[in-house]
């Protein structure tokens, strides 16, 4: 059910509220999800087969299922004549599993795989839970899972999306081709676990488990290399260096991965932190190098420390492990202490530096003479938004410009505001993607002080994981109903007006590593898509070079300083030419 005007609602236990367009955050294909505090409601398309499924008992039974790692429903919704439609639950904040499987994730998270293998192990508790209440979760994919970071006891999962579980006289008959056994009839436990083992896999290396390259197999083929148990343990198949080494596995598991996957077993799975004696896997990851030539680019060691690099800011300020903040430009440090989900952009006479802390960002000034001063900008944000070297916040209104401004002091100024619905929009790497009511828009800002909010129905219906902005150029990878990753980009003209060129290829996985950099009249790109190749690309007009090196590969973190491509590697700062 969408609102298209104020609805009052009662909440069974909790009273009456009223929600609003405001309160929206998504739709799917049974209902409308909205949030209100601490609360997430959700308003089933067809209240009508609600009550004809009696949909009302199965929430009550569901309401019984109290476990931490479960967010399940708290009560029903009920409209003005006390009929049931829909029902709440409490809300939950963590990263959608879809970015957990990347190395961007990892390293800025600083997530390793004694993380992978507690979040795995605490998956599997609640599959196990379920189990012995009768109920089968059926579509447990990736998008219905999120990961709860910044406990004392490490990440924690969190399964969403409880309602369409199979319980009691209630089945359940859709489930995400991806993660679908196509070997066991029915939906049972064992289907479950397979599942389980899909996605927790992906946890560990970056990778489905009928992916990388086979010969036979096309890269979309995933349901035949599924029904043929055409595994990544399968003899020839080859992979990006970027997708994690399977020997970060722990024995047991891999043993079990590789006994599901390739020769079609069906049992139970040991948790992670089991130590019992089985069959180790034949082989592990064997990276993929496509050529053998060298010498076509140009490799220039801007930093290398003992004090790891995380990440480059465009304004040339890099993001060391230990918080450190180091000035290509000047090779100095000139702030520290600064988390790895800062934002950094340079004014005219030093640098200001954002932190989300928790929702309510704070910014600091550091002066070229490295005096560090706290700013306070009039407006309340809830996140920080970076396009190139313009600094934003998100607040109730929409997306809010800052700017560095130096009087008799310095101060934070506030800018223009662009509107943009507060809960439906997800914000990327310079770019945001809004969900209005079902019709997807991208909100982009460009040049100097502009934003375009262009709708995009090319998106409608896929699930953004990753995103990336440029000058007149949109980067997507999102997740389609089969749970295929596809890349779509988005090439506008100078207004961002509704008009605009579009592509769309396959995707391994979420993994968006690519560098933008801005010249008159569009952005050119580079990206790796496979070891042995950069591929350098002009949106405007199309052109595509790819350019051959033995050096190049899929595990360099691509990015920009200034109109230089950059990446990091092994914690090294390097720059990137054509010869």
């Amino acid at each position: 059910m969408k609102i298209d005007r104020p609805l009052r609602v009662e909440l069974e236990g909790r009273g009456k509220i009223t929600l609003d367009r405001n309160d929206y955050v998504a739709s799917g294909g049974e209902g409308s999800v909205y949030r209100r505090g601490d609360l997430i409601i959700k308003l089933y398309a067809d209240p009508a087969k609600m009550l004809r499924d009696d949909m009302s008992a199965k929430i009550r039974t569901l309401v019984t299922f109290k476990h931490p790692y479960i967010v399940a429903p708290r009560g029903l919704v009920l409209d003005g004549g006390g009929k049931p439609i829909g029902y709440y639950m409490d809300f939950a904040t963590g990263e959608p599993f879809a970015r957990v499987f990347t190395n961007k994730f990892r390293t800025r998270a600083k997530f390793g795989d004694h993380d992978a293998s507690l979040l795995t192990d605490r998956m599997l508790q609640v599959f196990r839970f379920a189990h012995d209440r009768q109920a089968v979760l059926v579509d447990a994919n990736e998008l219905n899972w999120i990961a709860a970071l910044g406990g004392a006891d490490g990440p924690e999962p969190r399964i969403l999306d409880v309602d369409s579980w199979a319980v009691g006289k209630w089945p359940a008959k859709v489930v995400m081709l991806s993660i679908r056994d196509f070997h066991t009839k029915g939906l049972t436990p064992l289907t479950d676990m397979f599942s389980w083992g899909i996605v927790t896999f992906q946890l560990y290396t970056g990778i489905h488990p009928y992916k990388g390259e086979l010969a036979g197999y096309g890269m979309l083929e995933l349901e035949r290399r599924m029904r043929d148990n055409a595994s990544v343990f399968s003899t020839g198949v080859q992979f990006p260096s970027a997708v994690r080494d399977f020997g970060c596995i722990p024995g047991p598991l891999l043993g079990w991965y590789e006994a599901t996957f390739q020769q079609g077993e069906r049992t139970q799975p040991p948790s992670p932190f089991d130590t019992g004696v089985t069959t180790p896997a034949r082989r592990v990851k064997v990276a993929r190098i496509t050529t053998t030539t060298s010498g076509k680019l140009d490799y220039q060691r801007l930093l290398d420390d003992s004090d790891p690099a995380m990440r480059v800011f465009p304004c040339g300020i890099v993001l060391l492990e230990s918080g450190k903040l180091y000035d290509l430009g000047t090779n100095r440090v000139v702030g520290s202490n600064a988390s790895l989900d800062c934002e950094v952009v340079k004014g005219e006479h030093g640098w200001v530096v954002g932190e989300p802390n928790g929702g309510e960002p704070t910014f600091t000034f550091i002066s070229t003479s490295h005096e560090a001063t706290v700013l306070t900008p009039n407006v309340q944000g809830t996140a920080l938004v970076r396009y190139e070297n313009r600094l934003f916040v998100t607040t109730d209104r929409g997306l809010t410009e800052l700017k560095l401004m130096k009087f008799a002091r310095t101060i934070l100024a506030v800018g223009d505001t662009w509107g943009a619905m507060p809960r439906s929009t997800q914000w990327f790497d310079g770019v945001g993607v809004q969900d209005a009511m079902g019709a997807t828009f991208l909100i982009a800002p460009f040049g100097d002080g502009s934003c375009g909010q262009v709708r995009t129905r090319e998106l409608d219906g896929l699930h953004v994981v990753a995103a990336k902005a440029g000058n007149r150029f949109v980067s997507i990878i999102a997740l389609d109903s089969t749970g295929l990753y596809k890349k779509i980009e988005f090439t506008f003209d100078e207004t961002y007006s509704p008009s605009y060129t579009v592509w769309e290829g396959a995707a391994l996985n979420a993994e968006l590593n690519m560098a933008i950099v801005t010249r008159p009249g569009g952005a050119v790109g580079a990206t790796v898509v496979r070891d042995g190749e950069l591929v350098i690309f002009v949106p405007t007009t199309g052109v595509v070079n790819k350019v051959p090196d033995k050096d190049v590969t899929t595990t360099m973190t691509l990015t920009t300083w200034r109109d230089r491509v950059v990446y990091i590697r092994d914690g090294q700062v390097w720059s990137l030419t054509l010869k």
